[in-house]
This record gives C-alpha cells, sequence and structure tokens, in this order.
C-alpha cells in the first residue's frame, strides 16, 4: 500500500536496527512504500549505507528486488551512494545484479558514473554485465570514461568491456573521454586498450597470412625440386613452417616493444547527458 512515510521508513533512514526490529515484531509492513519516490524501508536503508538495518528487514523478508519510481532496486540506490559493504549483502540476499531501471541503466551503470571503485569491483565479481547498454546505448565505460573515473575504465576493460562500444549517436568511450581535458588519463588507457585490441587483430591476420604462404612456398619448392610431395617430406615442409611462423611471432612482437609512443591532445566535444541529468530532464 501507499503512504506518506511508515515509522519503519524513519527508523530504517536513520540506522536504527534496535527501532526497526521492534516495530516489524509489530508487524510493521516490511515493503511498505512511501509516496514520493516508492522507495521502501529497504531503499532508504541501502541508499543510506545502513548495512545492519539492511540485514533486519532482509530477514523479516523484504523484497530485495523492489523497484522504485525510476524502476530502481535498492541495489541501486547502494551502487550510486557508494556503500559497497550494503552492496555485498544485497547480492548474498539473491539481488539481482544486472537489474534495469526505466531508463535501461544497471547498477553497475550507476556506480560506474558515480567513480565508485569499490561497488564496481563487487559488482563485477557478482558477474554483472560489462556491456549492459542503458541510457541512450550508452555502456558502463561510456559513464566511467565521461566522467573521468580512469581506476574504473581500468577495471572495466580488465573484465572485458569493448572499448569500440558506441551509443545511440554513434559515440564511444573514447569519444566521451575526450570531451575534457581533465580527462586524459582516461584517453590514454582507451587508446592503450583500442590499439592493443587492433594490433592483436593485425598480427594474427598478418600470421595466418605469412604461415599460408610459408606453406604454399614450401610446397611449390618441394614440387619443383622433386617433382613430387612425398610423405617423409611432409614433416620437413611443416617444421620449415612453423620456425618462420615463430620468427613472425618475434618479429611483430619486437616492433611492439620499440614502435614510438603517439600522444593525442583532448578535443573539445560535449558528453551526452548522464544518469541524474536524464532524471533531471524527464522529472
Amino acid at each position: 500500500f501507499f503512504c506518506e512515510c511508515t515509522l519503519l521508513t524513519i527508523a530504517a533512514e536513520n540506522g536504527h536496527a534496535s527501532v526497526v526490529e521492534v516495530l516489524l515484531k509489530a508487524e510493521a509492513n516490511v515493503n511498505a512504500v512511501d509516496s514520493n519516490k516508492w522507495f521502501t524501508p529497504l531503499h532508504v536503508a541501502a541508499e543510506n549505507g545502513h548495512a545492519s538495518v539492511v540485514e533486519v528487514l532482509l530477514k523479516a523478508k523484504a523484497n530485495v528486488n523492489a523497484v522504485g519510481s525510476e524502476g530502481w532496486t535498492p541495489l541501486h540506490v547502494a551502487a550510486e551512494n557508494g556503500h559497497a559493504s550494503v552492496v555485498e549483502v544485497l547480492l548474498k540476499a539473491e539481488a539481482n545484479v544486472n537489474a534495469v531501471g526505466i531508463e535501461g541503466c544497471t547498477p553497475l551503470h550507476v556506480a560506474a558514473e558515480n567513480g565508485h571503485a569499490s561497488v564496481v569491483e563487487v559488482l563485477l565479481k557478482a558477474e554483472a554485465n560489462v556491456n549492459a547498454v542503458g541510457i541512450e546505448g550508452c555502456t558502463p565505460l561510456h559513464f566511467a570514461a565521461g566522467n573521468g573515473h580512469v581506476d574504473i575504465v581500468n577495471l572495466l576493460l580488465e573484465k572485458g568491456a569493448n572499448v569500440n562500444a558506441v551509443d545511440r549517436y554513434g559515440k564511444t568511450p573514447l569519444d566521451y573521454a575526450e570531451g575534457y581535458a581533465k580527462n586524459q588519463d582516461v584517453v590514454k588507457a582507451l587508446l592503450d586498450a583500442r590499439g592493443g585490441s587492433f594490433v592483436k587483430a593485425r598480427n594474427k591476420a598478418m600470421i595466418a597470412g605469412g604461415v599460408n604462404t610459408l606453406l604454399g612456398t614450401a610446397i611449390a619448392v618441394a614440387l619443383f625440386t622433386t617433382g613430387t610431395i612425398t610423405a617423409q617430406l611432409i614433416p620437413i615442409v611443416i617444421a620449415v613452417v612453423a620456425v618462420t611462423a615463430a620468427a613472425l611471432v618475434v618479429g611483430c612482437a619486437t616492433y611492439e616493444l620499440l614502435k614510438p609512443s603517439t600522444k593525442v591532445d583532448g578535443a573539445e566535444k560535449p558528453i551526452v547527458n548522464s544518469i541524474n541529468e536524464q532524471q533531471r530532464v524527464t522529472s
């Protein structure tokens, strides 16, 4: 049912675990919602970082995945405010780590935007979708990059975030990072990640192409000199190709170590609205 604000909500908001227990014993509605954000007592306890209250409410069968007016769960609000301990408690109670709000944002989006690295780590360990698509097609990496959170950018990249992901306007996380000069560390991290993926693909293609060419050449030479390929010659042909392919690998690796670095100046580009800005616009 709807209510302005129950005593249980007030106690939960202020972190009074003992009062919460007394009210619950008196059969207070553990899932009552306020008339403002449609938040339950669990929402407000999570929002304010009261892990002990969260545990009491969960033992009383509070709905761990209850949604507020924006479609946000208690996990969303805990992530938004950087309460890693609360996030851990909620996840142990089987909170949906990939819960999606009305605007498509997951708890990982929210934590990434607000710079809460400890929360991001907890969510990633719980197998949060690192490439989840939210507001305007943005991934958590877009938000972390656009707000200059290089530590979170690195965490996301380590977990396989797509450095080339594009939003609905075709912008990548690098486009977001280049919006402000303060984000140069982020720009460098993204360029390194982009370069790494490009180099790996290029080297793989070069080696595959080189091996095929070498194999064809070796067979042609064998045919030219002997007029045929015998079973005894096949191991020799393969050995020659393997040695030369290894040389190609070493050559590519040496090139990457010795090539000069590049420096890219940040361009003045606008960043699309953040989660909080989007909420203000729609409210």
